[in-house]
């Protein structure tokens, strides 16, 4: 069973909303809602759309040709086509364009922006999707006639029917029964002769004058075509025409993508720190390995660079039956680094194996921990220690290990 929601907004601030049978046109559950509340629709169950009937003191409404090739266009070139027509000005006012009809026309909706941001805030807790917002003059519409005299409780609201009505101008409109004594000839003699539709209660009678029906808005405004609703404006924005709420399918997601973006910055924040952190270990080394390179070869005074340094010391070892250019420098770089600034642990001997590069270290310990200490530090340098144990000796604890570069 299709539901319509229709909400009927009133100029004081007042609303009246009922919840109607597409079908059949009963009314199921009604109620009304003071100035500046919120309607109280518990149970929306069976509701599929919304019908926003806004007082016609409010909101403007034409239908004009727009020169657009794209909805972004027509945006951009509505509030100038209507201009004119306007009793605020643009910057006050929110101007919005339909969709373009296949005559090339669109709607033209316009009305003041605080008010429709209040209103659309005031509403929101209650709308089912799609939402379309039409004028009251509009609902009240006979579509046969050149000209529609609705009896609004008091207030006349009337439209211009299709052979009356002139693009860029005000279709419709409400007026006060006090005034309308005075302008109502004139409003008549718009509709160039046309049938008009009229309430009976406003009194008006002649050849060209017949009644319109009893219906009320809501009734009249859910009897509307589909297409005709589809081509409105739609004042709330266009995300509420459509019938999927992306705020509740993606709120859910909120908190895993906040927490996917909080890990994509930790994780980037780390491998920066990380990047910084094997930089300046990398300065260290190089630093290290160039004061070894001028501790083992003092007769070379330039400027070297490490690279540099490691070639003329692999050289010497070649030269000495080392065989291929081998990596003790960088061996004995690690070990410097490793013990810097370490005065528990006392480098007494080195043998470097090419062959197996790896370094052999005789040391004295202070304490049978210092290894395991030291071994911590060579974790943290990314560098592989191998116990070979400790004795008690007449210098001290003596021990050895193996380093090797990973």
């Amino acid at each position: 069973m299709s539901q319509d929601l229709v909400i009927q907004v009133h100029d004081a601030g007042t609303l009246d909303w009922s919840v109607i049978d597409r079908e059949s046109g009963n009314t199921l559950r009604s109620g009304q809602a003071g100035k500046d509340e919120a309607p109280d629709i518990a149970d929306r169950s069976g509701i599929d759309r919304t019908l926003c009937i806004l007082p016609g003191e409010r909101v403007f409404l034409t239908r004009i040709n727009l020169p657009a090739r794209s909805e972004r266009e027509a945006r951009q070139a509505a509030p100038f086509m209507v201009e004119d027509e306007l009793a605020a000005s643009l910057e006050e006012t929110r101007i919005i364009p339909g969709a373009r009809a296949a005559d090339g026309k669109r709607w033209i909706m316009a009305a003041e922006n605080d008010w429709v941001e209040a209103l659309q805030q005031r509403l929101e807790p209650v709308l089912v999707r799609p939402v379309y917002t039409m004028a009251d003059y509009q609902a009240a519409a006979d579509q046969e006639a050149a000209l529609t005299l609705f009896d609004r409780r008091g207030d006349v609201l009337f439209w211009y029917g299709q052979s009356a009505q002139q693009d860029g101008t005000a279709f419709g409109g409400a007026v006060d029964p006090d005034l309308f004594g005075q302008i109502a000839h004139a409003i008549v003699h718009g509709a160039s002769g046309g049938d008009v539709a009229v309430s009976s209660s406003l009194g008006l009678t002649g050849a060209a004058f017949r009644a319109v029906s009893r219906e009320d808005l809501a009734g009249r405004a859910r009897r509307m075509d589909d297409a005709d609703l589809g081509d409105l404006p739609p004042l709330f924005g266009e995300r509420w025409l459509s019938t999927l709420d992306w705020s509740v399918v993606l709120k859910p997601l909120r908190y895993t993508g906040a927490l996917a973006a909080g890990l994509l910055i930790a994780f980037g924040a780390l491998l920066g720190s990380e990047a910084m952190y094997y930089r300046l270990q990398a300065d260290r080394f190089d630093a290290a390995s160039v004061a070894v390179f001028r501790s083992a070869v003092p007769e070379v005074t330039r400027r070297v660079i490490p690279a540099e340094a490691e070639r003329i010391l692999g050289d010497r070892i070649a030269a000495l039956g080392g065989g291929e250019t081998s990596s003790f420098l960088l061996h004995v770089t690690a070990l410097s680094e490793l013990t810097a600034g370490n005065e528990r642990v006392r480098i007494e001997g080195i043998r470097f194996d090419q062959a197996r590069a790896e370094l052999r270290v005789s040391a004295l310990y202070t304490d049978f921990a210092d290894f395991d200490a030291l071994s911590a530090e060579a974790a943290r340098l990314g560098i592989g220690l191998e116990d070979n144990g400790a004795r008690e000796g007449e210098a001290g604890l003596e021990g050895e290990f193996v380093l090797r570069l990973r």
